[in-house]
């Protein structure tokens, strides 16, 4: 079950299982908006993800974070309104403080909302990824590509 609070002293588990009865959803769905705004990440039991998924996903992440900087920078997220894209270290704070990691944002490549000018910026989230939905040979494909 999420923490209640922002301060933690282990990862929060959350049992994806409860989203399948109507009785437990919302149960499922406080504790998943409480644990992304407080904490930041998670760890999601009982979901229907083979554990072959997992191992490519395994596998194939620290290649994505291998590729040289110039490669990773293509698709920085100031090429992108949409939160999306890479961020190197020292580029975003957390708790005002100079976060030392690197990540790469990516979205489903949808366009559910079209931001404008005025709108909460979380509504941004909802825009196209910078290298679009097919993610899995796309991403090598933009990054690696000498064009």
């Amino acid at each position: 079950m999420a923490s209640t609070t922002t301060d933690f002293s282990t990862i929060p588990i959350l049992d994806y299982s409860l989203i399948s009865s109507p009785a437990t959803r919302k149960i499922f769905l406080d504790q998943l908006r409480h644990t992304l705004i407080n904490v930041g990440f998670l760890y999601l039991s009982n979901h229907p993800i083979s554990q072959k998924d997992i191992d490519l996903l395994a596998n194939y992440i620290p290649k994505v974070f291998d590729l040289p900087q110039d490669a990773k920078e293509k698709i920085s997220k100031i090429y992108s309104p949409y939160f999306s894209g890479y961020s190197g270290f020292g580029a975003e704070l957390t708790k005002q403080a100079i976060d030392q990691r690197e990540q790469f944002d990516f979205s489903l490549g949808n366009e559910i909302y079209p931001w404008k000018e005025g709108d909460p910026e979380f509504y941004k989230m909802l825009g196209p990824c910078q290298v679009g939905s097919n993610l899995g040979d796309k991403l090598f494909r933009i990054l690696i590509s000498p064009t």
